[in-house]
């Protein structure tokens, strides 16, 4: 960024990546070093955690744009942001029909693929090639394969991209659609969230087919089981067929293809227009309308002594939070004060985190995209955990931990009793009494047993 006072103020974007080798693959840790090799370009080079190459970029161009051209100004100006909605394209009635003109005469031939190899079985049967040909991608409910959703999200799609590969090469395929089947895999209805992630997946790998080969592929997510016969299809099946979308959703037997839509700008809180750094605040008390983005200039000033500036990627977000929004916290309190992100930037007396860690902790501005805060408080994530794991944990843990450990001294073999151990502090209450060796007894309100 160019910060001569006497000159408009330049932001440099990336822009063009040019001679990259790749020399390792899967670190566990990456490192990078930037240098400037003209004022509109850099070389990059990055190692491992033991200084050994995983790439170069022999030069990473740089556009320069004013910070007038990257500002997002409230008020009149309409909404750049969309969404996407899932809009009927029949309603699961007879008539209900929204679209693509009358349902379907002509009788198509479908068949159901068990699983990545059977294409040329399929296309060698007596019947020849079928009109349709179904793959489920979708593990069953409950199975041992969603319980690594990493790997099942790889085994579905390396599956399902070996059967994309082989339909495209086999040219008795041509004339005929691959709908690919998965099971919640896609939000239809607001609020019903994504529960096969491997499906998730995999409507990513064929969105990317099907703009390679139109026509080819159909997406279908379902919210039950496919049918292993479709003899008589569900009319379902036909109405999505007939309508010609390329990724379709079906609920309650209600057939919904998705579109982009404008964002509503009264639902997004505005930045302010003064300045590059903000964090959640408030204009008044007594109601949740009050909150708002209000500038946060002690984010971008010089540190000094044990504090840490943090470009932070997740807040965590409590009922104290919400007491603060309503003016019944005592005292004056940030709104997300706890978070996690990585550091930018630490102090002349700060050992215990350095520049590129990922870290979690108390953040005392509250809540904004880069935060500065005092370095004490903030620890490293641990392996493994993601940004949104780790900004949950720092209050409810702490609070916790400083009754037990601190008041309490709390020891193994000891008995303690746990109120609403159900809750976010009594979790952590059980696990840390646990973690020391004493017996923990919880009590919790009849509906959260199951959670005790």
């Amino acid at each position: 960024t160019d910060t001569n006072p006497d000159t408009p103020t330049q932001i440099h974007i990336p822009f063009a990546w040019n001679n990259i080798t790749l020399h390792a693959t899967h670190p566990t840790t990456l490192r990078a070093h930037l240098t400037t090799t003209t004022p509109t370009s850099m070389s990059i080079e990055a190692m491992d955690g033991e200084g050994q190459p995983v790439f170069s970029i022999g030069e990473l161009a740089l556009m320069p744009v004013s910070a007038e051209q990257l500002r997002v100004k409230s008020g009149t100006e309409p909404s750049v942001l969309y969404r996407v909605d899932w809009n009927a394209v029949h309603d699961g009635s007879e008539h209900g029909r929204k679209q693509g003109g009358e349902r379907p005469g002509a009788e198509r031939r479908w068949a159901v693929l068990d699983g990545p190899g059977g294409l040329g079985a399929l296309a060698d049967s007596a019947g020849g090639v079928p009109d349709v040909v179904f793959l489920p991608c979708s593990a069953p409910y409950g199975s041992s394969a969603t319980t690594d959703q990493g790997k099942a999200a790889r085994t579905a799609v390396e599956a399902a991209l070996r059967t994309v590969q082989e339909w495209l090469s086999d040219d008795r395929f041509a004339a005929a659609r691959l709908v690919v089947v998965t099971r919640d895999a896609v939000e239809a209805d607001p609020g019903e969230g994504v529960r096969d992630l491997a499906g998730a997946a995999v409507w990513g790998l064929i969105r990317s087919a099907q703009t390679e080969n139109p026509d080819c592929f159909v997406l279908l997510d379902l919210d039950a089981e496919l049918p292993r016969h479709l003899d008589p299809a569900p009319d379902f099946l036909r109405i999505a067929l007939e309508c010609g979308e390329p990724q379709l959703a079906v609920r309650n037997g209600a057939v919904y293809a998705n579109r982009l839509a404008k964002d509503n700008a009264d639902d997004v809180l505005a930045l302010p227009d003064d300045t590059s750094y903000w964090h959640l605040g408030s204009t008044g008390s007594g109601t949740l309308e009050n909150i708002t983005l209000v500038p946060a200039p002690r984010a971008a000033e010089p540190l000094t002594g044990d504090q840490v500036r943090v470009a932070v990627r997740a807040v965590g977000a409590n009922f104290r939070d919400v007491l603060i929004a309503l003016g019944s916290y005592p005292g004056d309190a940030p709104m997300g004060s706890e978070g996690a992100g990585v550091v930018l930037e630490v102090g002349p007396d700060v050992t215990s985190v350095a520049v590129g860690d990922r870290v979690m902790g108390l953040f005392s501005e509250g809540a904004g995209p880069v935060a500065v805060t005092d370095g004490r408080t903030l620890a490293r994530v641990p392996q493994g955990w993601t940004f949104v794991e780790a900004a949950s944990t720092p209050i409810v843990f702490l609070t916790a931990y400083y009754g037990l450990v601190d008041l309490a001294g709390l020891r193994a073999g000891e008995r303690l009793l746990v109120h609403s151990a159900a809750g976010g502090v009594g979790m952590a209450a059980h696990q840390i009494a646990r973690h020391l060796g004493a017996d923990v007894y919880g009590t919790a309100s009849t509906g959260k047993w199951d959670t005790l």
